[in-house]
């Protein structure tokens, strides 16, 4: 397993008749979550367009971290409970923080809001 910092994306979509019951397990896992070990951040989100379309990201220490999350109590009670809430599978991805060397920024163009690579 990798000792780098993983940052995870969970969209969960829901039927639409379950939005509120479905918002409301995920608020509930926030805090047990920001409490495990190795949890740098959970943040929950809904989309603006979709409503029944809810997206957890999050970093972590590293993969082991991750999947302790993936296992702990409160997270797979919740997964538990909205399964007939789903309309499809939930996805889990998985990211790596590609950093750029600082002595090749001269090499790229930048402007005021971002970096090009």
């Amino acid at each position: 397993m990798s000792h780098s910092v993983i940052h995870c994306v969970i969209d969960v979509f829901v039927k639409p008749h379950a939005e509120g019951k479905v918002r409301e397990l995920l608020a509930g896992i926030l805090e047990p979550t920001r409490k495990e070990d190795g949890c740098l951040k959970y943040k929950l989100f809904q989309n603006m367009a979709d409503q029944c379309q809810f997206t957890l990201i999050g970093a972590w220490e590293n993969e082991e971290a991750f999947e302790d999350h993936l296992q702990s109590d409160h997270y797979r009670k919740a997964d538990s409970s909205m399964k007939d809430d789903v309309s499809k599978t939930t996805e889990v991805k998985r990211y790596k923080y590609i950093q750029t060397d600082p002595s090749k920024m001269a090499d790229t163009k930048s402007s005021g809001f971002c970096v090009l690579i």
